[in-house]
């Protein structure tokens, strides 16, 4: 598995995606309303090598906290190893003001371990951000990833938050393309650029990420962005 990231996310030195995609995160969902706050806990579920953290920690001095499936040594991170198959996220009740994934639940069969979980260990009024490929617009892809288990579509990734009694709970389209979240209004240039064929998202037949044409790809190959919060 040491290849897993190398394969499937290939390092992009230009690729200023993940800061933007984290402060945006941030500024919707974390960015505190008043200017005096004590230090926030954050827990990145897959937090793989820590990246996300590390960009979170730009925006705020956050304690920063991170699991996955194997040590990953990372300095600076408060890391444990757990297996959400069937392991207990190895924090007390009631502990995080965040926690936030990323293309993490489609690998992982018992949801409910996985939701039920992120409930117990976020304080109450804390808030669970995740986001997931959506099936709907992926299912042409989903499986080129051999580690996906299970695909979500919208009204899946809803429920399960509001069978666990997550409250505030919505579920929504998310383009992978940093313009649209600035200027939502031109949202139609996407859908124009999805009608596209599909073969035209990629630059070769062997469909390697570093070439793709990411405008047409993430026009048509979209996300799920769901949250709520613990009562």
């Amino acid at each position: 598995m040491s290849k897993y990231a190398e394969i499937n996310y290939p390092n992009d030195e230009n690729n200023q995606y993940p800061l933007k995609l984290i402060t945006y995160i941030y500024n919707r969902f974390m960015k505190p309303s008043g200017t005096n706050h004590s230090s926030r806990k954050i827990l990145d579920i897959g937090c793989s090598s820590g990246e996300a953290l590390k960009l979170f920690s730009r925006c705020e001095d956050f304690e920063l906290y991170g699991v996955d499936l194997r040590d990953e040594n990372v300095k600076g991170i408060n890391f444990q190893e757990c297996n959400l198959e069937n392991e207990k996220l190895p924090f007390p009740d009631n502990y995080f003001d965040f926690i936030y994934n990323k293309s993490v639940i489609e690998h992982i069969n018992n949801t409910d371990n996985f939701v039920s979980e992120s409930l117990r260990v976020l304080k109450p009024g804390g808030l669970f951000v995740c986001l997931t490929p959506d099936w709907k617009s992926q299912y042409k892809s989903f499986w080129n990833d051999y580690t996906h288990v299970k695909p979500f579509t919208r009204k899946g990734l809803r429920n399960v938050l509001r069978i666990y009694n997550f409250e505030n709970v919505d579920c929504e389209i998310f383009y992978q393309l940093p313009f649209l979240w600035k200027y939502p209004k031109l949202v139609f240039i996407a859908k124009l650029i999805a009608l596209l064929p599909d073969s035209w998202r990629w630059k070769d037949d062997e469909q390697v990420n570093t070439k793709d044409r990411k405008l047409i790809r993430f026009s048509k190959e979209k996300m799920l962005l769901s949250y709520g919060a613990k009562k």
